[in-house]
């Protein structure tokens, strides 16, 4: 990539609303934005299409879009990100384009080259990956998720072996590492730690059974509410040695702000639902800090016979509140139904039981409310029917709250 502007002076930059620079990279400015980061001062190629591929916004930390890029006689499209975040001093400056008009900084790249994720560009490649493997005969690379400048997750398939690689910031692999060590002996562990093979990539093995979200549209046997709490329960204490990290309720404010860009038209009812949880938690006793997962999800909860069998996504593991485990876990089995209907026909009974019997462990208004906050929290990058209905689950959720006994 070659840069249009000159570098960047060291005079501070005007903060631009996010907002605008939102709809600047997902509106019809974005294809010149890209095409001008990836041709600098040369002809854009015939035919450039720039198709808007996911969204990602962090209030006060910047905007982030993913984007598809092709043009005619490409031989296949190709994914190109543009952001206003903020570098590090420890990001990477080669293969970057800044675009700077004064008003904003845009950075632009291709997704294998973010500055954040050095090896990103190895564990995209095949050739690398297998190499590490000791795999002989090809190994098939597929990214399952990516959020710039913050982590990416690839599965590696040979014909003998399936891992996993977490490509995370260097400085943040040591914390990922000892995260998996602490859990390696666990009554539910999390994946075993195979190889750091480059800064900042670190590969794991499978973990046992299958997702809660898979084995819940399999329709096989799910834990039952007892079985999760007592898994929570029993992580082990030097989790809660470990640097906490804030939760979904937490960062409500900052939550509650990227839903109300991701919903203008719904902007003042996300504000109210954000200020009711919050009047509702704070009247309600603090929760004791133990050890937690801090992001138990339908996706990192493994379910082997219908009991917890693995802990994925371990980036958070340290201490925390119970309730706000449960809490995350209640509020992504409650989207699930509308993600795909037919598939998910038993969730509401599971949901419901689940809500229950967890209500009465640990006090039904402070589990009903931080819900509502996850699912706020699960708002924006959402398509916008998702987005509405989440926000919809979240009002509901916070009316139960408020009707609750205290």
């Amino acid at each position: 990539m070659t840069s249009t502007v000159p570098a960047a002076s060291d005079a501070p930059r005007r903060v631009a609303d996010e907002d605008a620079d939102l709809a600047l990279l997902t509106g019809e400015g974005a294809a010149d934005v890209v095409g001008s980061a990836l041709v600098g001062d040369d002809p854009l190629p015939p035919g450039l299409r720039v198709v808007v591929a996911g969204v990602h916004h962090r209030p006060g930390a910047g905007v982030s879009v993913c984007y598809e890029v092709s043009h005619d006689g490409a031989p296949a499209p190709e994914v190109v990100v543009a952001s206003t975040a903020e570098p590090s001093r420890h990001d990477r400056t080669d293969r970057v384009a800044v675009l700077d008009d004064g008003l904003r900084r845009i950075r632009v790249w291709r997704r294998a080259d973010d500055p954040a994720l050095p090896g990103l560009r190895s564990v995209l490649d095949p050739a690398v990956v297998a190499r590490w493997l000791g795999a002989t005969d090809g190994v098939r690379v597929t990214l399952l998720s990516y959020r710039p400048t913050r982590r990416a997750v690839v599965v590696a398939r040979t014909a003998s072996a399936t891992v996993y690689v977490k490509v995370v910031r260097p400085r943040r692999a040591e914390e990922l590492v000892r995260r998996h060590q602490v859990l390696a002996e666990a009554p539910v562990p999390a994946p075993r730690v195979l190889d750091q093979p480059e800064p900042g990539v670190v590969v794991l093995a499978c973990a046992p059974g299958r997702s809660l979200a898979q084995t819940l549209a399999a329709g096989e046997p799910v834990p039952t509410a007892d079985a999760v709490l007592a898994m929570l329960r029993g992580l082990p204490d030097a989790v809660a040695t470990l640097p906490r990290r804030p939760s979904w309720v937490d960062r409500l404010d900052f939550h509650a702000a990227a839903a109300r860009s991701a919903l203008p038209s719904r902007a003042g009812e996300v504000a109210e639902v954000a200020e009711r949880v919050t009047a509702l938690l704070a009247v309600l006793p603090e929760p004791a800090l133990v050890p937690t997962h801090g992001d138990l999800n339908v996706a990192n909860l493994f379910v082997t016979d219908g009991r917890p069998s693995a802990l994925i996504d371990v980036d958070a593991l340290g201490p925390g509140h119970l309730e706000d485990d449960l809490a995350t876990v209640l509020a992504h089995l409650a989207v699930l139904p509308s993600l795909a209907p037919a598939q998910y026909t038993g969730v509401p009974a599971v949901l419901a039981d689940w809500l229950a019997v967890l209500a009465g462990a640990v006090g039904a208004r402070g589990l009903l409310a931080r819900t509502a906050a996850v699912l706020v929290s699960l708002v924006a990058g959402a398509a916008p029917a998702q987005a509405h209905a989440r926000l919809d689950l979240a009002v509901e959720m916070l009316r139960r709250a408020e009707g609750a006994a205290a």
